[in-house]
């Protein structure tokens, strides 16, 4: 009878998913509990971690025992009624609610560290969660819905990036770098095809004696329909993402189906080596990620022609771009057979001679010399000394090389990059794949030692580098088994969201201030653009990409001033050129400059009231 009693007893519980998914039950049961606490408390400005000690005294043990016994008792009778269609309840339950309760904790955060920590610990129980399941069961969404979820995501990405960043100008947070000199070089070109700039290095000089990003030809078109500042922002949030084309191809490619085909894209759409360095407001790199994933699908598929257009456009974003064309055209050499293998040498060889000639011609005519010594300083042993003297120094010294890999401040970008893509980059043993990884080790981790921008996530640095990390992601994901293939990469594309969302989510109080102060900024701005187009302007940086549209404009900074023995400004260096300053209330060195400016007959052109614009005139003739 005892015997009897126990089998009926553990038929019923069965049908209750018991013992087997107690376990899975109890933690979503918790999570979702923990998810709905947060959303409650939040709406009393109770934060879960900066807050932590006041949102614990406003929480109730007993309470949440009793919602979380109440969600498993419920999530209990949801696998009784539908457990004969779908046996996985527990499992999806468990996955939604982790991830859940992770993006909710970590929204608004900005901080790496809350979002790797949230997202491995909703990786880790997604992975358990999965590991009982049918791989063929990933599979089974067809590539159209797939396609819908993954370009809607990535659009809706784009959209937020333009919103945030346009917010950011809107409320004058970009400066003169690099927003202003951007604004001015694009007015040059849509006026007379130059991308001449006098805010950028104080003179009348092209940019693109700067840098040789002659791909703003290509984009000119647009900017001339649409001559805004916002419109380059719009752009780079734009190009940053249109690379999950070509990556979504690719991996179709490579064999990923289904759910697995939507994380690999998200690996990218999420990723924020693509979506931080658009808040540094504007920069050329932004052009690389998508004119570089559609070099890698060229190689990817052998597309010859595709390969030598994609070439030259990735070499004309920027002088050190054909670093990327050489890394991936010798890859493509050693990856293929021939005689295809030839187009790969020839790509890189091309990319060689253009990197020669350029870099000579900045050298000569351009910054090319400051350029060089400003990121490669690290490596010279003489200042001043040119880049081939770099590679000679590490060529003669590569254990000093070696030891610039990985510094204190390199080490942290090292994981934030590579964290997204669970260091996969690595797990390989065809070498020749790490050739891809090149760009990376050099423009990131060995300059970024010396140059801090380099090795930060929230600079341009890292555009181009992060495709080649993803790719080599996914190629290395298809060495493995197929089920250790699918959790990988469902486990990098879970880290990829969560650590996303937490950087990326915080910038939403960028389109908060403007929408609360609107009325406020927009005045600022008609004020800056009642000076006349034609004249000569010195402006605060804050204030300068709002009046750069112009031929002549300036950066009023602490090199400006002219001091006495005391620290007493007693002139303006230049003032003679300007016909108007556009100087900001806010800054400390407006008040030291505007006696200097009455003394010389400047009189106020406009000053809103109630605003930090005040703008000077030169007195007339």
């Amino acid at each position: 009878m005892f015997i009897n009693f126990k089998q009926k007893l553990l038929t019923a519980l069965s049908g209750f998913g018991a013992p087997t998914n107690l376990f899975e039950r109890a933690v979503s049961a918790f999570f979702i509990v923990s998810s709905a606490q947060i959303l409650l408390l939040r709406k009393k400005e109770l934060d879960p971690i900066g807050g932590w000690k006041e949102f614990i005294i406003s929480s109730s043990p007993v309470s949440k025992l009793l919602w979380t016994a109440l969600v498993f008792l419920w999530l209990s009778l949801l696998y009784c009624l539908v457990s004969k269609r779908f046996e996985r309840t527990d499992s999806a339950a468990l996955i939604v609610s982790s991830v859940a309760f992770s993006l909710i904790l970590v929204y608004r955060s900005g901080s790496f560290y809350v979002g790797a920590s949230a997202a491995i610990i909703a990786a880790i129980f997604s992975v358990y969660a999965l590991r009982k399941q049918s791989f063929a069961s990933a599979e089974r969404l067809s590539a159209l819905p797939a396609g819908v979820i993954i370009f809607s995501l990535a659009a809706g990405v784009a959209v937020f990036i333009s919103a945030t960043t346009i917010a950011n100008y809107r409320t004058f947070g970009t400066s003169c770098f690099d927003m202003g000199i951007f604004v001015q070089a694009f007015n040059s070109l849509k006026e007379n095809l130059t991308a001449m700039t006098t805010c950028e290095r104080g003179e009348m000089m092209s940019h693109f004696q700067v840098h040789s990003s002659f791909i703003f030809y290509l984009f000119l078109p647009v900017y001339m329909l649409f001559p805004s500042g916002e419109t380059l922002l719009a752009a780079q949030a734009v190009f940053a993402i249109a690379g999950v084309i070509p990556l979504y191809l690719i991996a179709k490619r490579h064999g990923f189906r289904g759910s697995m085909l939507i994380s690999a894209c998200l690996i990218y759409v999420f990723n924020i080596g693509l979506i931080m360095p658009c808040y540094f407001q504007f920069h050329e790199n932004a052009f690389l990620p998508t004119v570089l994933m559609w070099l890698i699908y060229a190689t990817d598929t052998a597309n010859i022609p595709l390969l030598y257009v994609m070439s030259a456009l990735t070499c004309i974003v920027k002088e050190d771009a054909p670093l990327y064309v050489i890394c991936i055209g010798i890859f493509f050499s050693l990856e293929n057979r021939r005689p295809k293998r030839k187009h790969g040498l020839i790509a890189a060889l091309l990319a060689v001679v253009y990197f020669v000639i350029i870099m000579r011609w900045l050298t000569l005519n351009g910054d090319g010399s400051y350029m060089t010594a400003s990121r490669f300083d690290i490596l010279m042993a003489e200042t001043g000394d040119g880049l081939l003297q770099v590679l000679k120094n590490a060529f003669l010294n590569p254990g000093y090389l070696i030891s610039l890999i990985l510094k204190e401040n390199t080490l942290r970008f090292f994981i934030e990059t590579m964290l997204p893509v669970l260091f996969l980059p690595f797990m390989t043993v065809k070498l020749r794949r790490f050739l891809l990884m090149i760009p990376y080790v050099i423009m990131n981790l060995i300059i970024g030692a010396g140059y801090g921008y380099a090795a930060d996530i929230g600079f341009q640095y890292i555009f181009g580098p992060s495709c080649l990390l993803i790719y080599l992601a996914l190629v290395n994901s298809e060495d493995m088994a197929k089920r250790q293939r699918y959790l990988f990469i469902t486990a990098a594309a879970i880290i990829t969201v969560v650590t996303g969302v937490s950087m990326a989510s915080s910038k939403l109080s960028n389109t908060e201030k403007y929408s609360e102060f609107k009325d406020f900024y927009q005045s600022a701005d008609a004020c800056i653009q009642t000076v006349p187009k034609d004249a000569s302007v010195l402006a605060n940086t804050f204030l300068l990409p709002h009046a750069a549209d112009r031929a002549e404009i300036y950066e009023f900074s602490e090199k400006t001033l002219v001091r006495d023995g005391s620290g007493q400004a007693v002139g303006m260096i230049g003032l003679e050129k300007y016909d108007y300053c556009i100087l900001s209330q806010s800054d400390p060195l407006t008040a030291q400059a505007r006696p200097i400016l009455e003394a010389a007959g400047w009189t106020v052109f406009a000053e809103p009231e109630g605003n930090f614009v005040i703008i000077f005139e030169k007195p007339k003739e």
